[in-house]
């Protein structure tokens, strides 16, 4: 009779702990809204489902990927691709990207001019943009 209590006990415990492990983690993933401009927003909920941690990345990629900084007077000779920035305050990498043809390079930093100002926009080497990103994470 005992046994049995055992192996009932024993049982239910592993159903429970494998049922408890199959259900997802519900976390409350904060999204920017800057991701639905750039993005369908249905592409964008069902990444919540599916790639939780893209949408982590991409938050991350929103302030983190780049900078502004000024540039040398002697460099605006159009020396680097010029870019219209409308509002340099509500920057959305992702569409200055898709609508002004920005691309990053994995080994060096790409230097942008910001027309009529005397600025650049500097994208980070994806390389260094993933260490900044797993030096934020404590990887």
């Amino acid at each position: 009779m005992k046994n049995n209590y055992f192996y009932s006990l024993f049982f239910f415990t592993c159903f429970s702990t494998f049922v408890s492990a199959q259900q997802p983690a519900h976390t409350h993933i904060s999204i920017d809204n800057r991701l639905y401009e750039a993005f369908d927003s249905g592409y964008v909920e069902r990444l919540i489902a599916e790639n939780p941690f893209l949408i982590h990345r991409w938050n991350y990629y929103l302030d983190n990927s780049w900078y502004i900084t000024d540039l040398p007077a002697e460099k605006v000779k159009g020396d680097y691709p010029i870019i219209h920035i409308e509002d340099l305050g509500k920057i959305n990498i992702f569409l200055l990207e898709k609508e002004q043809d920005l691309h990053r390079d994995w080994n060096k930093q790409q230097v942008y001019q910001i027309k009529d100002t005397g600025l650049a926009l500097v994208l980070y080497a994806g390389k260094d943009f993933t260490k900044k990103l797993n030096d934020h994470l404590e990887r």
